[in-house]
């Protein structure tokens, strides 16, 4: 079986991020790590932060392809939501970085495309412009990430009332429209 050098990679440097401060994680330390040569590493990434940005990308479609087979949008949150749960301590290390705005930025873009995607095989009829869907999908993932970096992982709101309430949210239970003429 081929070895998956940019799955090991990334794998290595997402331990690595569990241990330790990810600013002071350089590529040498990878390659140390993962017993490779800094060659090898170059060749499946520039930098660090790509290797964190197609950590994300594979993150957010394995997560959309459990979504996609999820049974509605609740079981979708679910999903979504234990991720953000399981990985809540590594996201804040990241968010306390000195590239923190970079990362910021890759998780909403990161659910951007699993958003867009899922609304794409979830809801194939939907009638909104490209631009309409576009805003409205920047919109959402940076609630949505805002949300889980506030909320998430807080003992006393818990996952099930987190995804009720994103459902709502996502349902535009907030603001229904009026059925008055």
């Amino acid at each position: 079986m081929p070895v998956d050098m940019k799955t090991i990679i990334a794998d290595t440097f997402a331990q690595m991020i569990r241990k330790g401060d990810i600013d002071k994680i350089t590529v040498k330390n990878v390659i140390e790590e993962c017993h490779i040569s800094r060659q090898t590493f170059y060749y499946h990434f520039h930098d660090l932060m790509e290797v964190l940005e197609w950590s994300f990308e594979r993150a957010a479609k394995k997560l959309l392809q459990e979504s996609m087979e999820a049974d509605g949008l609740q079981a979708a949150l679910e999903r979504f939501v234990a991720f953000a749960y399981e990985h809540h301590r590594e996201i804040h290390r990241l968010l306390n970085s000195r590239n923190s705005q970079q990362i910021e930025q890759m998780l909403i873009e990161s659910v951007v495309t699993y958003l867009g995607d899922l609304a794409a095989y979830k809801e194939p009829e939907l009638n909104i412009s490209l631009s309409n869907m576009e805003i409205s999908l920047h919109f959402y993932a940076c609630g949505i990430v805002g949300t889980l970096l506030r909320y998430g992982g807080d003992p006393h709101l818990g996952q099930e009332r987190l995804v009720r309430q994103l459902e709502l949210l996502l349902k535009g239970g907030i603001f229904p429209e009026s059925k008055e003429k």
